[in-house]
């Protein structure tokens, strides 16, 4: 019994850490300003990026070098957020946390598709 509670433990602390990582991967790439080039080719007219901008931006993280791969968990999560907004109502304090994490995700599309470009340019030149 004593070895199944330490498991149990076990998991639930490496499943925190890695949503705690996670959420700091996110968080970091909401703060890397994303390239006017990537706002133009996902057609954003706003100056901020924020959570309506998710679409677009995996639309054109798509068509990058590498396809769609990379962002996978991060689509996950924004749906999650999505979910965690509709069950909440009209709450205005998860409303507001569910529109800052959508954000991150979004923000953090956009600066893959920044690095995926300059990669590219760089192999580019290279050649």
């Amino acid at each position: 019994m004593v070895p199944i509670v330490i498991l149990v433990i076990s998991v639930v602390s490496l499943v925190q850490f890695a949503m705690s990582y996670f959420r700091a991967i996110l968080m970091q790439a909401g703060q890397v300003p994303v390239s006017d080039e990537v706002r133009a080719a996902a057609g954003l007219k706003r100056g901020e990026i924020s959570e309506v901008d998710f679409g677009p931006l995996r639309g054109v993280h798509s068509l990058t070098p590498g396809g769609s791969s990379g962002v996978g968990l991060v689509a996950m999560y924004y749906r999650a957020m999505q979910a965690v907004k509709l069950i909440a109502g009209a709450h205005q304090g998860i409303a507001v946390w569910t529109k800052r994490e959508m954000t991150n995700c979004a923000c953090y599309v956009g600066v893959q598709i920044d690095r995926r470009l300059q990669l590219s340019i760089a192999e580019q030149a290279s050649l």
